[in-house]
């Protein structure tokens, strides 16, 4: 690093996005959907590579206390940060550091679960190459890492506009005039492009999200010096050079196959076990999967084989809708699951109906009345997805007690910000107002009349203990409440 330039982004804050797929919990489920069972979140080491200010690794951190939490930053800035914000939480389990993924210690501790989203597309080829040098060395047996990347064929496009609004706007001083001269050049290049165009798809989905960019974002994702992404059969070429194997996508999409026809079926099949392989043959077919959250593991030490679902939770979240006499189960506007058959829609109802809790998978496959049906429906809608997996118990409660008690790391992000992460790894956005200072008064020291009390001191209008009520089962419905 240039001694005499600061540290891109110790100088623009990456803002830090909230990856439920990278929750320890949710990495066991998936593994236990591909049919591997990854260490128990609750006791198993966490290292985080690249983890920015370490915010998601604080979210797991909080719901699993017994278990350690490591991350390293190549930004001191975002570390400091970080390091302010779990003090203020009182996270114990927990140590951010700064670092770098080239020099970082390849001998010491091994971790259950390593995670290193966004990095690997982002970086030059050698830092490529150590980041999976440093996973394949600090790895445990049977244990599980995660890897996010933009990947081809279906970024091709993402390539070459991404080149040319760096290359056209390089001589622009000043992150802000660079960031909105590159968005107008956007709109300018979609306004632009004629029927049939390869670079519209891509234009088309920026433009859609242009609006509401954050402009740290864009800076960091359309303007980055570095950017490369890859095919999955590259990335698995490269893990296997370093002892490690690609098991499977905590995004669970390669578990999805209905739509494809039997010459497609047959082509997957050529692939035989290896899940890079057969990936890449998938996103060769549908071209459209655009972003990789791999799962990787030891060559030499996989985790064991899964003995079935058992240890699953399940939470609807999609959208349930009545057409023309059939049920709609959607996920976004182009994903959608119509019920094949009795069983599957009582599944999907039963989950529809229980949206404000979690069922576990023997409720469900008393349901159905057979266990391996139920997995086979379960795992479908999971890969679409309309359903979250979850392998750890919930650290919420839907019903808190008297005194009820905010999550600490929501008390304390909450204090000084407009969101926080919630007990399932979701992000919670509030306005300032009564909402916020509500969640801060609940502490464990307040009964409901004391909130009313404190509450009405605090905004000089009434709120009597009948209005706490219905605001702390409202808010218990976003897993605020620690059980």
């Amino acid at each position: 690093m240039n001694a005499e330039k600061p540290f891109v982004y110790d100088e623009i804050a990456y803002p830090t996005p909230v990856v439920a797929q990278m929750a320890t919990g949710r990495m066991r489920a998936a593994g236990l959907l591909h049919g591997w069972s990854a260490p128990d979140p609750a006791t198993a080491s966490v290292l985080e590579i690249g983890c920015g200010d370490g915010l998601n690794l604080m979210g797991m951190a909080e719901v699993a206390p017994n278990a350690r939490h490591v991350g390293f930053d190549l930004s001191a800035v975002a570390i400091e940060r970080g390091r302010h914000l779990a003090a203020r939480a009182g996270l114990a389990n927990i140590q951010l550091e700064a670092g770098d993924i080239l020099t970082w210690p390849r001998d010491g501790e091994t971790f259950g679960y390593i995670s290193a989203h966004g990095v690997y597309a982002w970086v030059p080829q050698p830092v490529r190459a150590a980041l999976l040098e440093l996973i394949a060395a600090r790895l445990a047996p049977g244990g599980v890492a995660y890897v996010s990347f933009d990947c081809l064929p279906a970024a091709a496009a993402k390539v070459e506009i991404q080149a040319f609004l760096r290359a056209q706007t390089a001589h622009i001083d000043g992150t802000a005039a660079r960031v909105a001269a590159a968005m107008k050049l956007v709109k300018a290049l979609a306004r632009n492009q004629r029927p049939g165009s390869r670079l519209k798809p891509q234009l088309d989905l920026l433009m859609a999200e242009i609006d509401r960019y954050d402009p740290a974002y864009f800076f960091h994702d359309w303007l980055a010096d570095a950017y490369a992404p890859t095919s999955l059969r590259a990335f698995g070429e490269a893990a296997d050079r370093v002892g490690l194997a690609v098991a499977g996508d905590a995004g669970l999409g390669d578990l999805y196959g209905d739509d494809m026809d039997a010459e497609a079926r047959a082509l997957m099949d050529g692939a035989g076990s290896d899940f890079a392989a057969r990936g890449f043959r998938r996103d060769m077919l549908r071209g459209v999967q655009m972003f990789r959250r791999a799962l990787l593991v030891r060559k030499d030490a996989p985790p064991p084989r899964a003995a079935g679902l058992d240890d699953l939770a399940f939470a609807f979240s999609g959208e349930r809708r009545a057409e023309g006499g059939r049920t709609r189960y959607t996920a976004d506007a182009d994903v959608f699951l119509i019920a094949a058959n009795a069983q599957e829609q009582a599944v999907m109802d039963a989950l529809a109906d229980g949206s404000t809790r979690e069922r576990g998978f023997a409720d469900i496959a008393r349901l159905v009345g057979d266990a391996a049906r139920a997995a086979e429906i379960l795992t479908r809608a999971a890969s679409l997805p309309l359903i979250a997996a979850h392998a750890t118990p919930p650290s919420y409660t839907l019903t808190p007690g008297e005194r009820p008690v905010a999550g600490r790391l929501i008390r304390a992000m909450l204090a000084d910000g407009d969101w926080a992460l919630t007990l399932r790894h979701a992000k919670l956005t509030l306005k300032p107002g009564p909402t916020r200072t509500f969640l801060a008064l609940c502490d464990g020291t307040r009964d409901r009349a004391a909130l009313a009390r404190d509450m009405t001191a605090a905004f000089n209008t009434p709120f009597t203990p009948d209005r706490i009520a219905p605001a702390i089962a409202d808010l218990a419905l976003r897993r605020v409440f620690i059980a």
